[in-house]
């Protein structure tokens, strides 16, 4: 099987530091946005403030862009009104609008890392996987040592399939941070690509000491084991990684890869079901259950 980066495994991204920037830009909403010739007077800039900040609040998206369309054709400088509207295009799904504003974002704002790394998912979403690697390598410009920016370049990297310059961000980060442990799992990964899963499974191991029920880990340490040839320890490690993340389809796909090495047909129907559950878009998966079902019939 493709390993690939769990794609619910995140960073943290400072929730606590989120909260104060939204009580501080509720702040700012409430106040008139000076200006001249913006063709908006104080108490008009107020109420789309109002309006555009309630709906926001209560998730009308649709609602909430015209007032906020509004307020950045008379302010086109104001990096509140720019991030404002990069956050109601993500929720409404246009993604290439979203991308445009966090590009003008990275412009106007006194802290550009703030669009980081929306700006490189914006293009991921749109399946614009070189625009989202020249994205994060700005974010990484801005910040070159911070761990999340190498954290994000790397992962783009390595979905883009730069298994080498992939491993060598993942490297350079976990040695910089060793507790990051979403660095040090991204360079497991990669030493798996590499034919290396001795390594692989050094560097997971690791990784689970940390942090115990991590999926990722537990996924990188099954397969390096199946590697390896130690099918017993793959299997529990593989099984132990669905008990603490059963919605993880790549983990229900290696038990299923497992199952058929045993030729044990139920057990890999099940668990190609679930990954087929769990990951509609696979069609590798799709078919492989509607043969080996096809075979339990006959």
């Amino acid at each position: 099987m493709t390993l690939r980066p769990n794609p619910n495994a995140q960073p943290v991204r400072l929730a606590v530091a989120a909260l104060a920037l939204g009580a501080f830009y509720w702040g700012l909403y409430r106040m008139p946005v000076p200006g001249a010739n913006t063709g908006l007077d104080p108490e008009k800039s107020r109420e789309l403030q109002d309006e555009a900040a309630v709906m926001r609040r209560y998730g009308k998206w649709p609602r909430a862009l015209p007032p906020t369309m509004k307020l950045h054709k008379a302010y086109p400088d104001s990096h509140i009104y720019i991030g404002q509207l990069a956050e109601i295009y993500d929720h409404l799904g246009k993604y290439r609008e979203e991308a445009a504003m966090w590009e003008e974002f990275l412009l106007h704002a006194p802290r550009p890392i703030e669009g980081c790394p929306q700006i490189g998912e914006a293009y991921e979403k749109q399946g614009l996987a070189k625009q989202a690697i020249a994205a994060f390598e700005k974010c990484r410009a801005i910040e070159p040592e911070s761990s999340d920016q190498i954290f994000y370049l790397a992962r783009a990297l390595e979905r883009d399939g730069q298994t080498d310059r992939a491993a060598e961000l993942y490297q350079r980060g976990a040695a910089a941070n060793p507790t990051y442990s979403d660095l040090t799992i991204g360079l497991a990964r990669m030493r798996l690509r590499q034919g290396k899963p001795d390594e692989a499974r050094r560097l997971a191991a690791g990784a689970l000491v940390q942090s115990p029920n991590n999926a990722d880990a537990l996924l990188v340490l099954g397969l390096a084991c199946v590697r390896e040839g130690d099918r017993t320890a793959a299997r529990n490690y593989l099984e132990r990684g669905v008990r603490v993340a059963d919605g993880y389809a790549d983990l229900h796909l290696a038990l299923a890869n497992l199952a058929e090495q045993d030729s044990n047909l139920n057990q890999a129907i099940e668990h190609y079901q679930k990954a087929v559950e769990l990951d509609k878009n696979n069609q590798q998966a799709a078919e492989r259950l509607g043969l080996l079902r096809r075979a339990a019939r006959e």
